[in-house]
């Protein structure tokens, strides 16, 4: 069964022209497997959960409170997918606390509410070494999302005192809508990607709060459930019933969808990621395959995955 399950994903993958990557873990039984692991994917705006847990860790030190409020700077509003701050509100005076911006960073993945994490948490490299304090590796982070748009978007980086909100206004169709077109420059920039098995490990890290606290644990993957973004990817064909607590992300050429999927009582959970990378198709066809591979993956560990009551002490909120 397990062959069958990887040729099919390997026949949907052919369909994207580019190229697919997927890593998926049953947390309970350890039964894991991965598909094109040898090469490296675009992170995108899953790179928001490594940055999560960077500031949750602090928050776990003391150096940080959920409560502190924070001040949006200028340079800092950034457009998104689905409206943030910076779409809201692109002007100075508005202030946030760290937990509310935790919250549209991966719920509405907030790309202005990312880089005042990044300022808060002391930029990428700070995120890097704490995920090298964490032991995961083959997983890279060296941009703010400002200086990711422009290479998205194809554009030098604006002054200062410009956000890249005011700087995409009035910008042709076709360079709005960079996400849609494939663009080699954000193929082949080989920074901010990952193996598909290095996310699977940090999902693994944070399911089993290795490495993470258990109270980061619990803060993000209860946002993680309340995702509001890439519905057309894993979720969009799951059977009924079948939760995934998620982070998406979204380039050109590249669709990407990694989290939890919980399956029915006493199955247990699913950490799964997906990657399309190099993919000359419109989203919408990227979002299918990522739909159809997940839809495969879900019902292989519903069939094959015994069910069994949850063990003493595990009854907690997240835990199956």
């Amino acid at each position: 069964m397990r062959a069958n399950l990887e040729a099919e994903i390997r026949r949907i993958a052919s369909s994207s022209e580019g190229e697919v990557g997927v890593a998926a873990r049953h947390m309970e039984s350890g039964r894991s497997f991965t598909i094109n692991d040898d090469r490296i994917y675009p992170l995108a705006s899953t790179v928001k959960l490594a940055l999560a847990l960077a500031i949750l860790d602090a928050v776990d030190r003391g150096d940080l409170s959920l409560q502190r409020m924070v001040d949006v700077e200028t340079q800092e509003m950034n457009p998104s997918e689905i409206a943030g701050i910076g779409d809201l509100f692109f002007r100075p005076g508005v202030s946030l606390s760290i937990r509310n911006l935790l919250e549209g960073m991966i719920t509405r993945s907030c790309n202005t509410s990312t880089d005042v994490l990044f300022r808060v948490a002391g930029g990428p490299k700070a995120v890097a070494h704490y995920l090298k304090r964490l032991g995961v590796t083959d997983f890279e982070c060296t941009r703010t999302m400002r200086e990711a748009l422009c290479i998205l978007h194809e554009l030098p980086l604006p002054p200062d005192d410009v956000s890249v909100v005011q700087y995409l206004a009035g910008q042709p169709q076709h360079v709005l809508d960079a996400r849609n077109r494939t663009n080699a420059a954000f193929h082949h920039d080989r920074r901010d990607q990952a193996r598909p098995s290095a996310m699977l490990e940090l999902l693994r890290r944070i399911w089993e709060a290795d490495g993470v606290s258990e109270a980061a644990r619990r803060a993000l993957l209860e946002i993680m459930s309340r995702t509001v973004t890439a519905v057309d990817r894993v979720q969009a064909r799951l059977p009924f019933g079948i939760p995934f607590a998620s982070k998406g992300g979204s380039g050109a050429g590249t669709a990407v969808d990694v989290g939890y999927l919980t399956l029915p009582p006493g199955q247990g959970t699913v950490a799964l990621a997906i990657f399309v990378k190099a993919s000359p198709l419109d989203m919408a066809s990227r979002n299918r395959i990522i739909a159809d591979i997940a839809r495969l993956i879900a019902d292989y560990f519903i069939i094959t995955s015994e069910r069994h009551p949850p063990p003493p002490g595990q009854e907690r909120e997240g835990r199956s």
